[in-house]
């Protein structure tokens, strides 16, 4: 029995979701279509967002004592945080293999499923607030976690007036883009980090 495929499918399941909502929602707003080339890329990016999605629900299983994790467990995963931390670019074959070894070898049946919940609250709050957005008229495109811009205005600007290049002038294509150096990303990492240090 695989006890991880659910936690695998989720993120693509959740990000498969947000683009068929993006690409309907930009139809409707008559906003321009994903073109193939933005397709493509976004396929290349999806093991660095299901990685960037894991990792950033990963310190909301510390909240509840039955799914936080132990101190053998912070020590596995440390090293890979601290990696991704330090890294200029994640590269896609890099973040499947961290994401494998996050699930396959660190966490429990019970952190899996949990992180499932997470991932389906997220998305939930997502849609209320891609909704929100539409019925307000501030519909800029579908923001995915982990990715500069959004799907509708991959281009368009962002709050703080960022670009598609994302912060350091990192772009969005596979290789060349770490979402674990993006300022709140990289702030709320440096905290879990410290967190899992004190186990």
């Amino acid at each position: 029995m695989n006890k991880t495929l659910p936690a695998r499918l989720v993120p693509a399941a959740l990000t498969l979701t947000a683009l068929t909502l993006g690409a309907a929602s930009a139809q409707q707003t008559g906003q321009r279509q994903m073109t193939p080339e933005m397709q493509a890329r976004m396929k290349a990016m999806q093991p660095i967002t299901d990685l960037a999605q894991t990792v950033r629900l990963l310190p909301d299983l510390e909240k509840n004592r039955a799914t936080a994790l132990t101190k053998a467990q912070a020590a596995q995963l440390l090293p890979i945080l601290t990696t991704l931390q330090k890294a200029a670019a994640v590269q896609p074959n890099d973040a499947k293999k961290y994401l494998t070894q996050i699930e396959d070898k660190i966490l429990t049946a019970k952190q899996l499923t949990a992180l499932d919940g997470l991932f389906l609250k997220a998305e939930k709050e997502r849609e209320a607030q891609r909704a929100q957005r539409q019925s307000s008229g501030q519909n800029a495109g579908t923001r995915i976690p982990g990715l500069p811009g959004g799907v509708g205005g991959f281009g368009g600007n962002r709050s703080g007036g960022q670009n598609a290049q994302g912060q350091n002038g990192q772009g969005g294509q596979p290789g060349q883009f770490n979402p674990f150096k993006q300022e709140r990303t990289a702030e709320q990492l440096k905290a879990y980090v410290a967190l899992l240090k004190k186990k």
